[in-house]
């Protein structure tokens, strides 16, 4: 397909160009899966209805770790990343301009030319969640076949690192479903011509779709229960009563484990069959670097004034100064973290 390159020229910019189409972020929306938005939410967001989602700051944070993560991919893979693909651009569909993605990298794998006709894309992603490398969310894969059918690439790979309940990278490559682009941009044409030109509201498909359209309720305004409703309503309360004798067991149960472990932190179970010794639950005192300003002021106060006037960048003055707060610096244990592991 052929694409033009739109370069704005500010972040603002960029957001504003995002506006005028469907971007990658939006595919998984137009498929009904994405976990955080929906046709209706963004059909009022592109007719000006309501304002565009604000940065959150996970969205902040994930911006700020790309490089890196970037990088981690790079070093692992010993794939190339082509930096003049870093920062805030569009690839537009030269025929339906409001097909626009903006990959966050594009690189080279191990062993090819460092040409545009090899270029792969490589999409960055933070999350809480522990991720399977072959079992992906499906809103991350569309959102890549969009990319890399717009731009004609045929490979791409995601990255991401895992935040919780420890630091993890992974990443898994991506090859490019011709048959799905194809329907994918199907229902992007069609959601654009029908519902953002033909102005036709979407379907309401869940809660928040509701309550955004129906943000009060009509004074004397009643729904005659039909037998469904009422059958909804009793599984409800059926579900919810479920729910809090889990929650309440599931609290008992941590409580019990965690007198169980008293001071301890592992609780080890030992196989029968093989002798193998595993730990089961854990409940672990986290250290923290604590450091001790008073100790550095009786000892050293001219290091203790400069420490006071520079505070305000610890990081900078922890860097210049390693030595120092190596050795007015000691570890102390802090609140306790617990864990299953069975």
């Amino acid at each position: 397909m052929a694409y033009d390159i739109i370069r704005p020229a500010s972040h603002e910019e960029w957001l504003a160009e995002r506006q005028k189409g469907i971007g990658s972020s939006d595919a998984g929306t137009i498929m009904g899966i994405s976990p955080f938005s929906s046709q209706l939410r963004l059909w009022r967001q592109r007719r000006g209805i309501d304002p565009p989602t604000p940065e959150s700051p996970a969205m902040r944070n994930g911006h700020f770790l790309e490089p890196a993560v970037a990088e981690w991919f790079a070093d692992t893979t010993r794939s190339t990343i082509d930096y003049s693909s870093e920062g805030d651009w569009l690839a537009v569909d030269r025929n339906r301009p409001w097909l626009r993605v903006s990959p966050d990298r594009l690189f080279w794998p191990e062993g090819v030319e460092h040409t545009a006709a090899n270029w792969c894309i490589l999409e960055i992603k933070s999350t809480s969640k522990i991720v399977d490398p072959d079992d992906l969310p499906y809103y991350w894969v569309c959102q890549v076949q969009y990319q890399m059918g717009i731009m004609g690439i045929t490979h791409a790979a995601i990255a991401w690192v895992t935040s919780e309940p420890r630091l993890d990278f992974g990443y898994a490559w991506i090859r490019f479903n011709p048959a799905f682009f194809k329907t994918l941009t199907g229902a992007i044409d069609t959601f654009w011509e029908k519902n953002i030109l033909g102005g036709e509201q979407p379907a309401v498909i869940d809660g928040r779709d509701a309550s955004l359209l129906w943000p009060t309720s009509s004074d004397n305004k009643t729904v005659q229960a039909t037998t469904a409703d009422v059958d909804m309503c009793l599984k409800y309360t059926d579900l919810k009563k479920k729910k809090e004798e889990l929650e309440t067991e599931l609290q008992r149960l941590e409580d019990d484990i965690k007198i169980r472990l008293a001071d301890a932190e592992p609780l080890q179970a030992t196989d029968p069959e093989t002798g193998e010794v595993k730990t089961i639950a854990r409940y672990k005192s986290i250290n923290e670097t604590v450091f001790q300003e008073e100790k550095l002021h009786e000892e050293e106060p001219d290091k203790y004034v400069k420490y006071l006037v520079e505070v305000f960048d610890k990081k900078t003055f922890k860097d210049d100064n390693a030595d120092l707060f190596k050795r007015y610096s000691r570890k102390v244990k802090g609140a306790r973290r617990f864990s299953v592991n069975l």
